[in-house]
């Protein structure tokens, strides 16, 4: 073969001659024979691939011409790629960067670095459905929207439940995602395709719905309020706007009738489609009831009346307590409204139905109080604790002067009289009709003396009785020496009934009684005496405890409630007045220590209306404190405000001055004072106001008393006097718009109360010139309604536990101004000199009597002469 022998020819001859042509000097001598073999090559299963960001595909890469099939992978020339334009592996799986764009993948053969193969990856997504959700109407339209990024076709395909274009039962869809809904409610989905990469979904959710309200119409009493309900199939809780033409609708749409009659449109909007609305129509009519609260002596009468508007049938059938016309129990009403109360004290309803639609009604409620005519029944006279006895007839400005006013005569007494003396006027006793005084003494002694006596020689004791042996305490500093009756009992007229505790040497666990006795005999009723005791969560009304708060009757519960102090807690323990059976225990620092009520002998105050129970705690030294300022955590109660639920005895709200840790290390008691309640006004209907031993007055609100923070979160606070931690250990006076304290080692003032703003003046309208020392005075207040009011108290200045001896000092000043004083008890030389003087005793004005306690009698005062 002329190839073959070409091999072997080596000079210039031998190319010669297959090159004829060509010159032997053009030769390169060292050149290598061009080769046949193929160059190697790349190619790729896809040149181009459009897929989903974050997902895969995969490539694969065939070499030819060359053993060695290896190939190295790259994205946008980055080796194996990376977050932003994908990466691929060592295999070819190539995986799509979060982001859309264009991508070139290419595959270079290890062979022949420069021979490689390249693919177009258009890397796409589909964003979120707007809107995502919708609320729509039956047959209502909704526009979707969903953008294509990456791909060149940038078309979606429409679907509903996954039909295609959906139809007349899901909802039909158009191509520029034009939702028309179905006339039926009901849940949708609506889903759009990539045209490029039917992987590529977004789906947004439709609620057809409609929207109806409940109740569609209502008649209403104007004032009265209506819940109405929207609800829309489909779905839970609606976002609903609620509109009314008039009165007014909360977001809760609970909707408030106007006083006005009238008919009245309540309009629901859903906020996901304000197409969606639905309405209701109220009717409007006035019914009232005139009065809406009031308290009522027993068997007294009230007119009630109603008043109707926009009924034509205004008539209406009365009840009490859901009895139709009443009845002796609740007491009876006629047909005309006309009430008669019971014989018995308790809290009742009355209620007027419309004749016309029985489904209407309005109530009044009511208690019949604990009180009789000229009587003082209680301690200061009412539940209020005001001090005001306001049927004084005799007794004026004009006549109580040191001529024509003095003492009379005095009962003599078997021990000291702490309590303040009771009264009863036309009580039948003794074979006739009489006026009585109640006394208790602290030798375990009750007398039942004549109030009308004039001298001694009239003077006489109706019964009397002993429930000793008392207690010797030798209690210097407190109660000197022995302790019987300490506290001012309480009277129902209603059942003419005493009650009291009496401490005696004990045979049971404590050495406290309750006793109830008859006051026309003083026979024992009910099962008395009964024996107090008391527990709360592992603690135990402990014998060294004072019963020295007065007693107090509440008309709404007919519990007699008993305070306890000066013992390690402040406790209050009730019991039923007629079964005598414990009904109730509160303890007010279980726990801790400390709160002990005492009042300087002052009594609870009850809203006769509510039943609520007010009073103040006191201190001890050593009271429980977990931190000391400025965190001020304390334990329990003392030194508090506090509003005791009538049933339970509950704390239903309290205050504590925001010096509280002050008092507790200074033994500066809050609760060294009695509060009493005052009108208010129709914010504040009643209010309550007190004072302890660091002198300010705090003005409260007795619902919302404003707990333990740093600044007293009350109505008023007043610094009244200022005598370190020793200045009010009384229960002040309320009457016809002033106040009347009197403070340790200071004069008698007055302030005045203004029931609109609901303040006391922040200084005194009038002060008396005399200075009483022994913890100033409880004062009482005699007036004839609104006039001739008399300031009288009891200085105690002269008292001594070591030695009682000298006497007591009875003041009378003029209401209206306490600089003017009309009298006092040693203006006479000795004709008027009282008995041994002691302290905290108040005295009782009656039928133009001043009833006087003493250490060793109770003296009576009244007109010479007569």
């Amino acid at each position: 073969m002329i190839a073959t022998e070409s091999r072997v020819f080596t000079g210039c001859l031998g190319w010669a001659i297959a090159f004829t042509l060509i010159g032997c000097q053009g030769m390169n001598h060292s050149s290598t024979p061009p080769s046949n073999t193929p160059a190697v090559s790349v190619t790729l299963n896809q040149s181009s691939a459009s897929i989903a960001v974050g997902t895969t595909t995969q490539f694969t890469a065939t070499v030819q011409n060359t053993t060695n099939t290896a190939v190295t992978w790259s994205v946008n020339a980055v080796a194996g790629g990376n977050s932003t334009v994908g990466t691929i592996s060592a295999a070819g799986l190539y995986t799509a960067p979060s982001q859309s764009g264009s991508y070139a993948v290419t595959a270079t053969s290890v062979a022949d670095p420069t021979k490689s193969a390249q693919a177009t990856v258009a890397v796409g997504m589909l964003g979120a459905l707007t809107p995502a959700s919708a609320v729509l109407a039956p047959s209502a339209t909704q526009q979707f929207s969903g953008s294509v990024q990456g791909f060149a076709n940038t078309t979606v395909n429409w679907s509903v439940d996954q039909v295609a274009g959906g139809n007349s039962t899901v909802g039909t869809i158009s191509a520029t995602g034009l939702y028309t809904a179905p006339s039926q409610t009901g849940a949708h989905t609506i889903t759009a395709t990539s045209a490029a990469n039917s992987s590529l979904t977004a789906s947004a959710s439709v609620t057809v719905s409609t929207l109806s309200i409940s109740p569609t119409t209502a008649t209403m009493i104007s004032g009265d309020t209506q819940q109405f309900i929207a609800t829309m199939p489909g779905i839970t809780n609606p976002a609903i706007a609620w509109s009314a033409t008039g009165g007014s609708i909360s977001a809760s749409a609970l909707y408030s009738a106007p006083s006005k009659v009238g008919n009245y449109t309540i309009t629901a909007t859903s906020t996901a489609d304000l197409s969606l609305t639905a309405s209701a129509t109220v009717s409007v009519f006035v019914f009232a009831i005139s009065p809406t609260s009031l308290t009522l002596a027993p068997s007294a009468t009230e007119q009630f009346t109603t008043t109707i508007q926009g009924l034509t049938n205004t008539t209406v059938t009365w009840s009490v307590d859901g009895v139709a016309g009443g009845n002796s129990t609740p007491g009876t009403i006629t047909t005309s409204g006309l009430y008669t109360a019971p014989a018995a004290i308790g809290a009742h309803t009355v209620t007027a139905t419309s004749s016309a639609d029985p489904t209407f009604s309005v109530s009044a409620t009511l208690t019949v109080v604990n009180i009789a005519q000229a009587a003082v029944l209680t301690y200061h006279n009412d539940d209020a604790r005001d001090g005001a006895y306001l049927e004084e007839v005799t007794l004026t400005p004009s006549n109580v002067n040191s001529t024509q006013f003095g003492k009379l005569f005095a009962y003599p007494v078997d021990g000291q009289i702490y309590a303040q003396p009771l009264y009863m006027s036309n009580l039948t006793i003794a074979g006739g009709t009489h006026d009585v005084v109640f006394v208790v003494t602290q030798n375990d002694s009750v007398y039942a003396f004549d109030a009308d006596a004039t001298s001694a020689q009239t003077a006489q004791t109706f019964w009397s009785k002993n429930f000793g042996p008392s207690v010797y305490k030798g209690d210097q500093t407190g109660v000197y020496p022995n302790v019987g009756i300490l506290s001012t009992p309480v009277i129902d007229a209603s059942t003419n009934t005493i009650y009291f505790v009496a401490e005696h040497s004990p045979d049971n666990p404590t050495p406290f009684y309750l006793y109830a006795l008859d006051v026309t005999n003083g026979a024992e009723k009910f099962g008395s005496p009964v024996v107090i005791n008391a527990t709360f969560s592992g603690d135990t009304l402990e014998t060294s405890c004072y019963q020295r708060m007065g007693l107090a009757l509440n008309p709404v519960t007919s519990w007699i409630y008993i305070p306890f102090g000066s013992c390690t807690h402040g406790w209050v323990v009730a019991y039923d007045k007629t079964t005598l059976a414990q009904k109730a225990v509160f303890e007010d620092t279980n726990g801790a220590a400390g709160g002990g009520f005492w009042a300087s002998d002052g009594a609870p105050a009850i809203d006769d209306t509510t039943g609520n129970v007010y009073l103040m705690s006191g201190t001890d030294y050593d009271d429980q404190w977990i931190s000391a300022p400025p965190s001020y955590t304390q334990t329990g109660y003392n030194d508090s405000f506090l509003n005791l639920n009538p049933s339970t005895l509950e704390v239903q709200s309290y205050f504590s001055p925001d010096n509280n840790y002050t008092l507790s290390g200074n033994d500066a008691d809050l609760g060294s004072g009695s509060n009493i309640l005052v009108p208010g006004n129709s914010q504040y209907p009643e209010v309550t106001i007190g004072g302890g031993k660091d002198g300010n007055v705090f003005v409260v609100n007795p619902l919302n008393m404003g707990g333990f923070t740093d600044t007293n979160n009350v109505l008023q606070t007043v610094k009244i006097c200022n005598n370190g931690f020793d200045n009010i250990f009384s229960t002040p006076v309320y009457w016809n718009g002033s106040i009347y304290y009197h403070c340790n080692g200071n004069v008698l003032r007055a302030y005045s109360w203004n029931t609109n703003t609901v303040q006391m003046s922040t200084s005194p309208t009038s002060s008396g010139t005399t200075t009483y020392q022994m913890h100033g005075a409880t004062a009482s207040l005699s007036a004839n309604g609104a006039t001739n009011g008399i300031i009288w108290d009891i200085d105690n200045s002269n008292y001594s536990w070591s030695n009682p001896s000298q006497p007591s000092v009875l003041h009378a000043y003029d209401a209206t101004n306490v600089g003017t004083e009309l009298y006092n008890s040693s203006q006479a030389g000795s004709r008027d000199t009282a008995g041994v003087a002691l302290k905290f005793t108040a005295p009782t004005i009656a039928n133009g009597k001043v009833f006087v306690p003493t250490s060793t009698e109770m003296d009576v005062y009244g007109l010479l002469g007569q």
